[in-house]
Order: C-alpha cells, then structure tokens, then sequence
C-alpha cells in the first residue's frame, strides 16, 4: 500500500545531467510499495495537472526550506511529525496529522533553477511547505558552489524517508548515492 508519493518536479537541464541524483532517488524506490516516485518535467507555462488538483485540494507539499515571509503553512519534519512553524501551520494541523497519502513535491534542480521554478509556479506558492532539519551537512561533492546547509535531491529524500520511517527505503538509496557520489 502506497503511504508516501513523491513528485520530482525536474527542471529541464537537470535531465540532462550526470551528476543528478533525481534519478538515483527512482532507481532505489521503484520497486517499493511503500513509496512512489514520480519524475515530472517543470514547465512555466503548462503545469501538471495531477499537481494543480493536489495542490487546489491542499493535499500537496512543497519539500523547501522555510522562509520567514510566506503565508503560506510551514511544518518542519521531525521523528515523522509534523511541528507548526507558523500561525497558518497550526490551524491546519490536525489535516496534516490525519492525512493517509502524503503527497509532496520536490524541486529537482539547481538552487538558483528551484527558486526561480517556485517564483514562477503560483500552484507551487500556494502548497503547504514542508521542512527539514539533516543531522548533518551534505556529503553531495559532484558539483561546485553549493548553497551552505543545502542538500541535494537523494539527500533530501533521504532525509524524509528516515523522518517518515521508511528506514530500509532509506539505507537501500544511501548505497546507490555512496557510490554515485565517489565518480
């Protein structure tokens, strides 16, 4: 039974990249009942459709770090529950508590890509957002000028699986991103 879906929300480059890790995250899950993992290629002017009616129901959230200034609900991620960060957040709780079938969408891409695709993407805006805080730094050394504190998509996923309790899912992508990451 499918418990967690993630949408890779992939910005066109990053499709063509060796050093992407979007594709680790689908080649370690693909055969999980547990999980489904989904590659969906960003485009500004043509949003998914599965995407927008997750997002009008409120049932989808943005995996992106918190910022201070959005009105929209912020939950950090924390031994699988999730911790009102703002005043929209606590209202909405117990939704968030309840719900079945998490849905949430990453953004596969560079820092500078992934900002610009959610400044472009109101359906994106509109999610609920979903924080989390690593134990420790990223260990990601294919690409330069990584934002401080940042981790890259198999890092993230990484991260909420062991949140969410989907330890073995977890420990299965480790071993494909620790080999990946020695190239």
């Amino acid at each position: 039974m499918t418990e967690l879906v993630l949408y890779l929300l992939t910005h066109s480059r990053e499709l063509q990249k060796s050093t992407n890790t979007g594709a680790l995250v689908v080649q370690a899950l693909s055969a999980s009942l547990k999980i489904k993992v989904e590659v969906i290629e960003w485009q500004r002017k043509a949003a998914d459709h599965r995407l927008l009616d997750l997002s009008e129901s409120q049932q989808l959230g943005l995996v992106y770090p918190l910022q201070a200034d959005t009105a929209q609900a912020c939950y950090l991620l924390q031994q699988g529950q999730y911790q009102a960060q703002n005043p929209a957040a606590l209202a909405e709780l117990p939704t968030r508590q309840n719900g079945s079938i998490k849905h949430w969408v990453l953004l596969d891409a560079t820092w500078q890509e992934a900002a610009k695709m959610l400044r472009q993407s109101p359906y994106l805006q509109s999610c609920y957002r979903l924080a989390l805080k690593p134990d420790a730094p990223s260990l990601y050394k294919l690409r330069r000028n990584q934002k401080a504190g940042a981790l890259c998509t198999a890092e993230v996923v990484m991260e909420l699986l062991q949140q969410t309790g989907c330890i073995n899912e977890k420990e299965q992508l480790m071993l494909l991103f620790d080999e990946f990451n020695k190239r």
